[in-house]
């Protein structure tokens, strides 16, 4: 084995081959069909449910409203696509001729559908259309497999989760902490101001807005000034990190 940093579970297989004297072979896919049915297609499975639950639908379509007034449309004349065929309405679309489902079991279907594989929304939606017609299919099944169990547990996030938060202590305190951040750039003025610096109390959430022409260090310890000539120093100073608070001359001016 030449690869580094293999994986756990290769790497256990690979041990557990050690002892045995073999050869690989290739063998080409046209040779494998006997083990394809694996993962092949829930077609077939589609056609025995289809039969079972035929005389169902039957049922279900007698005792419809709609479906009923269609069917008495239909020994008029011809109506729209549809067709009545023993008992059971069908519906053609692009040329298949498909069970019309009435509204108390086009949930069943689709859910049925869905769980003989936990398929998602396209391929379960494909199959259905092969047999089937429910209005709004693609809704349906969307709605249908967003409420899957199984399908929930399954697609469950995985690797690293989020960490928790880690909330500030902040005093109970009108000034004791300021949260300072910068908006911008807007639209220059005469006098050439583009951005604003936002200073807000922590605990009254009241906000003080600077004019500035720049985001540098500077012109914010210059603001701060202004702000402490009026309303003293706050104990803390919370920001985004951006590179004018995190400046050596912010640093200085903080110590």
């Amino acid at each position: 084995m030449q690869k580094k940093d293999l994986v756990t579970r290769v790497a256990r297989w690979a041990l557990l081959l050690e002892e045995f004297d073999y050869v690989i072979e290739h063998r080409s896919g046209t040779r494998m069909t006997h083990v394809d049915a694996l993962s092949r297609s829930l077609i077939d499975i589609f056609c025995i449910s289809f039969d079972n639950i035929l005389p169902r639908l039957k049922s279900a379509q007698d005792n419809d409203n709609e479906v009923k007034a269609i069917k008495e449309l239909l020994r008029i004349s011809a109506y729209e696509n549809y067709c009545d065929r023993n008992g059971i309405l069908y519906k053609f679309v692009e040329g298949k001729e498909l069970v019309v489902v009435p509204d108390s079991m086009q949930t069943e279907i689709v859910r049925n559908a869905h769980e003989k594989g936990h398929t998602g929304v396209k391929y379960t939606e494909k199959h259905l259309q092969d047999y089937y017609y429910i209005p709004k299919l693609r809704q349906k099944v969307e709605k249908i497999i967003s409420n899957c169990v199984h399908c929930i547990l399954i697609n469950q996030k995985r690797g690293k989760k989020e960490g928790l938060l880690h909330p500030l202590q902040k005093e109970d305190t009108p000034l004791h902490t300021y949260h300072i951040d910068h908006l911008g750039p807007l639209e220059s003025t005469n006098k050439n101001y583009k951005y604003v610096l936002a200073i807000i109390d922590a605990f009254t959430k009241f906000v003080w807005i600077y004019p500035t022409k720049s985001t540098t260090s500077a012109e914010v310890i210059a603001k701060l000034e202004i702000q402490k000539a009026v309303f003293g120093s706050p104990f803390q100073i919370i920001s985004d990190r951006g590179t004018a608070f995190t400046s050596g001359d912010f640093a200085d001016y903080c110590a």
